[in-house]
């Protein structure tokens, strides 16, 4: 019985070693996995010459598949699969090696698109769209070597512009106008490097001015409001 269960153990040992074997050079070769520190399985699939191949599955804590991977080539491009802890769809997309390319796909806890980015070399380069739960675009966000940069636009359920502002290097910088659902104007500034600089006006949504701000840099100094046919004037600091 002993000679039995030794034999046990050294075949579990062997077929262990067979999973995550190297070859004279140090390559990895066939089979693979590794296991959290407490034992559970945390990824497998397989390599060639040091290289991923085949499917890879990757697990969380409690066992359950988070991602898969599907290589068109050695260690190169990948088509994947992220899934919710719930089991359901996350993402989708390609890598190369480890770094996201092409078109992602990104999906709610109900099923439906949320958002797609646009990925060159693990960096976001171009459009990112964000969708309302019936498929019409609500957001897009311009992006280059991944940092906001140019025309970005909300939209209405009906398709109407909600707001335009622009960006460049990550910071909201230039004209800001944002809208009713009517269409009509809601909001009208700018941005300098991230912070409101210059006149800002407020209408209401019969095309009435109620307010006018004044800003440098951010710093608000003067606030003009309309109450009825009168207009009050509040200086919030000097400017010398």
């Amino acid at each position: 019985m002993k000679r039995i269960c030794t034999l046990i153990v050294l075949l579990s040992s062997y077929i262990v070693v067979a999973q995550n074997a190297t070859d004279a050079n140090g390559l990895k070769q066939g089979p693979w996995s590794k296991t959290y520190p407490w034992g559970s399985l945390r990824y497998e699939g397989a390599f060639q010459d040091d290289k991923e191949v085949g499917v890879f599955r990757f697990y969380d804590q409690n066992g359950k598949v988070i991602s898969e991977r599907q290589y068109e080539t050695p260690g190169g491009i990948s088509n994947a699969v992220m899934y919710m802890p719930n089991g359901n769809l996350e993402a989708l997309g390609q890598f190369n090696g480890k770094k996201k390319i092409g078109q992602w796909k990104y999906f709610s806890t109900r099923g439906y698109l949320v958002s797609t980015e646009e990925y060159t070399e693990g960096l976001k380069e171009g459009e990112e769209r964000i969708f309302y739960a019936d498929s019409t675009l609500a957001e897009t966000i311009p992006w280059k070597v991944d940092k906001k940069e140019g025309a970005w636009v909300k939209y209405g359920t009906m398709g109407n512009v909600l707001l335009k502002a622009f960006y460049a290097l990550d910071q909201l910088h230039g004209a800001y106008i944002s809208y009713y659902p009517s269409s009509k104007k809601k909001t009208e500034g700018h941005y300098k490097k991230g912070l409101k600089h210059g006149k800002w006006f407020y209408y209401s949504e019969k095309g009435i001015q109620e307010k006018m701000e004044v800003y440098e840099y951010g710093d608000l100094y003067k606030t003009v409001l309309r109450e009825g046919g009168k207009l009050t004037t509040i200086n919030h600091r000097k400017i010398d």
